[in-house]
């Protein structure tokens, strides 16, 4: 493909346009960005009621519904990586430790010793350690984090 008639057709070409721009009828070329990707960044949320994670742009004093469930949507981390959604014990954990406070950013530059394994290790960490630098939110008290089971979907 291509050879040098390709060559010939591009070298035209790039001179028809640089004529185009010096007659005024063409606009210079835009400057690249030099900003990088752009756009905000995202952060993960995850549903409780269908185990699924979901990466979405910060919104503040708005609440974020599942698009697959419509439960709420609640906001982890960036560095949050969900589990299977057929792991139901590692699910278990990530909601122990959400309604702990515990929010999943990076650990650079906070020491503090790693988030327990398993759901039985939960109770005695978060007792053990109220200071853990990812933990920065209060503990939730009352109200549930799912307050309902996905529904089901027909046709299924």
């Amino acid at each position: 493909m291509g050879g040098i008639a390709s060559d010939k057709k591009l070298e035209e070409r790039a001179r028809r346009m640089a004529l185009r721009r010096d007659l005024g009828n063409r606009a210079p070329a835009a400057a690249k960005s030099t900003r990088g990707c752009g756009g905000a960044y995202l952060v993960a949320h995850a549903c409780f009621a269908c185990r699924k994670s979901f990466k979405v742009a910060p919104r503040p004093a708005r609440e974020l519904r599942c698009p697959c469930c419509s439960a709420a949507l609640y906001e982890m981390g960036r560095a949050f990586k969900a589990p299977p959604s057929r792991n139901l014990a590692q699910w278990k954990k990530v909601q122990a430790l959400y309604a702990a406070g515990f929010r999943f950013f990076s650990y650079r530059g906070n020491d503090g010793p790693p988030l327990p394994s398993q759901y039985s290790q939960v109770a005695a960490f978060v007792r053990d350690y109220p200071e853990h630098p990812l933990r920065i939110a209060p503990a939730r008290q009352g109200r549930p984090l799912s307050p309902r089971p996905a529904p089901a979907r027909a046709g299924m």
